[in-house]
């Protein structure tokens, strides 16, 4: 008989504060080493699976996406119920479905888009702390809307990488990044106001996206780097760029094939 491999798709959110990223990494605890445990327990065999975006240690996701290969007779909609009962409470499976042959979560991807929180107020709401940077000082939001305008479109972003990463061709496309005010509704219709810089991007590298930020929150600060931003872009060296924002504002919001 004729094993037919059916190609799996999953859509998956997590609260980061208490991993150490996405990727493996020996002895420690990270979104990889749940899924793939969970899915051990299933299949009862290891699978290797592919993932959208190795998030940071401390990032959070709201659509993650990996995808995996395997001949078995479970229906692709049984799995996100199957795999939750194998999975700790801060990553949930939300959609389970089946895919063409040729996708591939890490390679399918056309665009991906993050979204960074900031807290600028004196005193932090408690249950704000691990989903945005609390900033004391009064941030300049024109300033950092004129440094963000110099961003979009395709450049080498080797001077927002870290060091660490595995990355070998820096060039980029930014295709949209916003930064406005808005209002996070909590309990009770409590309104708290926050900053969003929102990003879409062809894909990021290592640190980016919190380089990103951590650069426009600096100039929104004042720094003279304001009218420096063409020349951090032309020296590609990571020393001439802003600061890196902190993990827990940072959310993978959304993944376009």
């Amino acid at each position: 008989m004729v094993n037919i491999y059916k190609n799996f798709v999953l859509t998956l959110q997590y609260d980061g504060s208490n991993f150490r990223g996405f990727a493996p990494q020996p002895g420690q605890r990270t979104v990889y080493s749940e899924i793939e445990q969970a899915l051990e327990k299933l299949f009862k065999k290891k699978i290797q699976f592919y993932a959208t975006s190795r998030t940071d240690s401390g990032v959070h996701a709201l659509n993650q996406i990996i995808s995996f290969e395997i001949s078995h007779k479970i229906p692709a909609s049984k799995i996100k119920a199957a795999l939750n009962t194998f999975l700790p409470d801060d990553i949930r499976i939300i959609k389970s479905e089946e895919a063409p042959n040729n996708f591939n979560a890490r390679f399918s991807p056309k665009s991906k888009v993050y979204e960074y929180l900031i807290f600028n107020e004196k005193d932090i709401p408690v249950h704000l702390r691990n989903i945005s940077w609390h900033v004391k000082p009064k941030i300049d939001l024109s300033k950092m809307k004129k440094a963000a305008k110099q961003l979009v479109g395709k450049h080498d972003f080797k001077s927002f990488c870290a060091a660490g990463g595995d990355d070998k061709d820096f060039v980029r496309k930014i295709f949209e990044l916003s930064i406005k005010k808005k209002s996070i509704t909590v309990w009770d219709g409590h309104k708290i106001r926050v900053i969003s810089c929102k990003i879409k991007g062809s894909g990021f590298l290592y640190k980016m996206v919190r380089n990103i930020v951590g650069t426009l929150v600096d100039i929104g600060l004042n720094s003279p780097i304001l009218d420096e931003m063409p020349k951090i872009l032309k020296n590609k060296d990571r020393k001439k760029a802003g600061r890196c924002a902190p993990p827990q504002g940072l959310c993978l919001i959304k993944v376009n094939f």
